[in-house]
């Protein structure tokens, strides 16, 4: 085994601080449903932990909101975003794709952001149809 370059969690002043910008899709691993579409600023596996574990609705939306999330199983699919598309522009615009709302349109948004939602979207559908069929984007 080889040891690569460590991964740095910054955390400054008692706070863990931004990885860069994130969009994830939570996916019932049984049904291939969409379950919760968000997006962070925080490395994917913490916002997940967090969306677990935390007892503040805002911070654990989909133990808020999610039925039955403690006895399903999920597939968590993370994205990173390139610094130029903002984060929760591209957020709405998925779940408007995930659902069959929208098709790009370079009028409407930037064609960086358009190109960006569709590649997510079709890596999205991708897994929704490997498990068993897709679901409609929630959260």
């Amino acid at each position: 085994m080889t040891i690569g370059q460590p991964w740095i969690v910054a955390v400054r002043r008692g706070r863990v601080q931004p990885s860069g910008s994130w969009i994830y899709v939570w996916v019932d691993a049984a049904t291939g449903d969409i379950a919760y579409v968000g997006a962070t600023p925080y490395d994917p596996a913490l916002r997940t932990h967090l969306h677990l574990a935390s007892d503040d609705a805002q911070l654990g939306r989909v133990r808020a909101s999610v039925d039955g999330y403690a006895e399903r199983d999920f597939d968590v699919l993370a994205f990173e975003l390139p610094a130029d598309i903002e984060r929760a522009g591209a957020k709405d615009l998925l779940k408007c794709r995930l659902r069959g709302d929208a098709s790009p349109s370079p009028t409407d948004a930037s064609t960086a952001l358009w190109r960006a939602v569709d590649d997510i979207a079709r890596a999205v559908e991708h897994r929704c149809s490997e498990i068993d069929g897709c679901g409609r984007a929630g959260g």
